[in-house]
């Protein structure tokens, strides 16, 4: 068959999932895991109040990253007008269509949120108390818990007026960014977040769905013209929501760089999600031949091309921290390396090796990108990455590394949903959208 007569064909196919298909119903498996992480869940916030909204959050930014990664990447697509794509972008679309489901899962978080974040519960930083002070002993023990193990041994004369000016210090800063974290601010800005995602979600789906039976060249044109805009909107709020859900568990923190690091963790973490599903997808035949080897190895060198670009982030991040050596700043670093007993040490020595050293050669090969089987075991490594390093970010905050059976009820609960709204989009919309005019293109696309 001719490449027309492949383009054609493709265009008079619905790309739906049959009825009976093993996809068909596969949303009641991902609810039920949903089901069964939030009882676990809900066991562990009786069990241990005081981890749960550190353990949800956790779990929660795992599914928001891959629904705001897709966002974007259609973003890009419209705004490059890349023809390539256009074959996956529906699988990316329905990633992004359950936006407006983080708005209820967030709850939990808003009702635990003095318990999260110690600025905003009704007990601010304080001095230390009374019997603190006239026990020399625990105004010692106080300072060395903060201080690098090559420095604990060392003696710790007027350890008491340490402690109370490392707190005053401390208290300083959190006042210094009152008024930004004030609660109703914070709460008002995170409506805005959800609203703004959840309406350009909305937009962008609805405008290629359309397409699917109108054929309107005047959708993709309304779609590319808005999209700068879209991505001003997106990379705001993006940033900000880094800073206010992350960034700020540690309110003494300070990192001008780290919004741009969140970013490059959901474009790297939806590259991954997007590969394993569409791969999934044509093994059991519901693609067909739109998304071929060509698709794949540009999806690849995307993906390659996100781990390049977290490292070097991630990185820069570090190396002006050490370089500076501010206490403000190093602190951030020292409870994932030395602090807590230095039981994260070896959680961030893999997620350099397996994050990057390890994908980076993996990646780099043509040869690896357009072998299916071998892009599948890099994809799978990048997403389990991910849920790494989110939970090295969030959980540190908390203490020392101690794996609990909420963490992973709380992760299953918010990603079960969340992957149940999307199996659910995926029986009521075509997998790939048969109406925008530029599928021909990505069906002839060829890489040099």
């Amino acid at each position: 068959m001719s490449t027309t007569q492949e383009s054609s064909a493709a265009r008079a196919r619905d790309y739906r999932i049959p009825t009976k298909s093993r996809w068909t119903g596969a949303w009641r498996i991902a609810a039920a895991v949903g089901a069964t992480g939030f009882g676990i869940a809900a066991y562990g916030y009786r069990a241990d109040p005081d981890r749960f909204p550190f353990a949800y959050l956790f779990g929660f930014f795992v599914a928001l990253s891959i629904a705001l990664g897709s966002l974007f990447f259609v973003l890009v697509l419209y705004v490059t007008k890349a023809s390539w794509g256009i074959s996956v972008r529906r699988v990316a679309e329905l990633f992004m269509r359950p936006m407006a489901i983080f708005a209820v899962l967030i709850i939990p978080l808003i009702l635990t949120l003095g318990h999260l974040f110690p600025w905003a519960g009704a007990k601010q930083v304080e001095s230390v108390s009374s019997a603190e002070r006239s026990d020399p002993l625990a105004e010692a023990r106080g300072i060395a818990e903060r201080e690098p193990y090559g420095l604990r041994d060392l003696p710790l004369p007027n350890a008491g007026r340490l402690v109370r000016a490392e707190q005053q210090a401390e208290a300083h800063i959190v006042d210094h960014k009152r008024a930004y974290l004030d609660r109703r601010f914070f709460l008002g800005r995170l409506v805005a977040y959800l609203v703004i995602w959840t309406w350009l979600a909305y937009k962008y789906f609805n405008w290629s769905t359309d397409q699917d039976t109108t054929k309107a060249l005047a959708n993709t044109a309304a779609a590319q013209r808005f999209t700068p805009l879209g991505l001003i909107l997106f990379a705001f709020t993006l940033t900000f929501f880094a800073f206010d859900w992350l960034l700020s568990l540690d309110a003494t923190w300070y990192s001008t760089i780290f919004g741009v690091q969140v970013f490059a963790q959901c474009a790297l973490v939806q590259m991954a999600a997007l590969i394993v599903m569409t791969l999934l997808l044509r093994r059991s035949g519901l693609l067909g031949d739109t998304v071929n080897v060509e698709h794949y190895h540009d999806m690849g060198k995307l993906l390659f091309g996100w781990v390049v670009f977290w490292s070097y982030v991630s990185f820069a991040q570090f190396f002006l921290t050490w370089y500076a050596n501010i206490p403000d700043e190093i602190s951030w670093f020292h409870k994932r390396w030395d602090d807590n007993g230095g039981t994260w040490m070896w959680v961030s020595v893999v997620i350099v090796v397996l994050h990057f050293f390890v994908p980076f050669w993996f990646l780099l090969s043509r040869n690896t990108k357009r072998r299916l089987p071998l892009l599948a075991a890099g994809a799978t490594c990048m997403l389990l990455m991910h849920v790494v390093e989110v939970y090295w970010i969030i959980m540190p905050n908390l203490g020392p590394l101690d794996p609990s059976l909420l963490d992973l009820g709380c992760l299953l609960g918010v990603v079960g949903v969340y992957l149940a709204a999307v199996l659910r989009g995926m029986e009521d919309y075509a997998l790939v959208p048969v109406g925008d005019p530029r599928l021909v293109r990505a069906l002839e696309f060829e890489n040099a």
